[in-house]
């Protein structure tokens, strides 16, 4: 506690202290704070504050200390539903006030290019094989079944990424500069508390990148509780994505995973109906990207 002292201000003094997890609470006669060890991201609140973006806990400590001492926020009961919502919305805060343009780097465009076509392409003769394996079982399992049954869901997908990844790679090129943003990079329904104003927390992954990266985890982690477009509705009533972060967005979400069967078929039930039902969301935006495209 002697680094603690020589941080904290003269007229703070501190009462008791308890363990909450990897930090600690004081209780202090100016009130509570929260104190992190081997966690310091002051540059990054100090970045945040330039660019006017006030959702975060006040910081005590300064940028020479491998600890962070913040405010403690007493949290009111906010339903999930809400508590997604509102994280959705501080993520377009975020990206929209932290936003620049850089300047491209070919040879990392290239290599993302290579990355999404090839993996579609694995993925591609992945369930293939598995499909004509299946097709020769005469008593298929209640799994084996559910999928060769939705197989075609998950061949469309993988097509329009082989098709379209060639249409973002094209238009990238035309493009001298990609938007970038500050990304937490660690968006969970445990980061975000609310209070009489909203705080983001946890920010020791964020880092310049694609604000896209921000949006995938955001989806993929709470997909069964959201409706695509709802979701992407309340983005961009902060930040509006231009046409190809949209693709990019599209393109990475229908990089389906890879279905292993394991020995538990009734498991292997739940979780595939489970994905699908992930894959039929995706697919409706899909679907409803190229009619758009159609059109034009």
């Amino acid at each position: 506690m002697n680094n603690l002292r020589e941080i904290l201000s003269e007229d703070i003094k501190v009462n008791s202290f308890k363990y909450l997890g990897k930090i600690k609470i004081l209780d202090t006669n100016k009130g509570k704070l929260v104190y992190k060890e081997n966690s310091n991201n002051y540059d990054i609140y100090e970045y945040l504050k330039t660019r006017d973006f006030a959702y975060f806990p006040r910081t005590l400590n300064k940028n020479n200390h491998n600890i962070e001492i913040l405010e403690y926020i007493e949290t009111k009961d906010v339903p999930e539903e809400q508590k997604l919502n509102d994280l959705i919305h501080l993520s377009g805060i975020l990206h929209r006030k932290t936003m620049f343009n850089k300047e491209i780097d070919m040879d990392l465009v290239k290599e993302t290019y290579e990355n999404i076509s090839n993996q579609a392409n694995y993925l591609r003769k992945y369930y293939e094989d598995m499909n004509n394996y299946i097709d020769t079982i005469v008593f298929m399992s209640p799994s084996e079944y559910l999928l060769v049954s939705n197989i075609d869901l998950i061949y469309y997908l993988l097509d329009f990424v082989k098709i379209e990844i060639d249409t973002w790679y094209h238009n990238i090129k035309e493009k001298k500069t990609i938007r970038y943003s500050l990304i937490h990079n660690n968006l969970d329904l445990s980061h975000i508390l609310e209070s009489d104003n909203k705080y983001l927390i946890s920010w020791s992954k964020s880092r310049l990148d694609m604000p896209i990266i921000d949006l995938l985890k955001l989806y993929q982690d709470n997909y069964y509780n959201l409706n695509l477009e709802d979701f992407l509705r309340e983005y961009e009533s902060e930040n509006r994505l231009d046409n190809n972060e949209y693709l990019f967005f599209l393109l990475k979400l229908s990089l389906v995973k890879k279905i292993e069967f394991t020995k538990n078929t009734l498991e292997d039930c739940y979780n595939i109906n489970k994905y699908l039902v992930y894959l039929k969301k995706i697919a409706v935006l899909v679907q409803k990207y190229e009619q758009k495209i159609k059109k034009v």
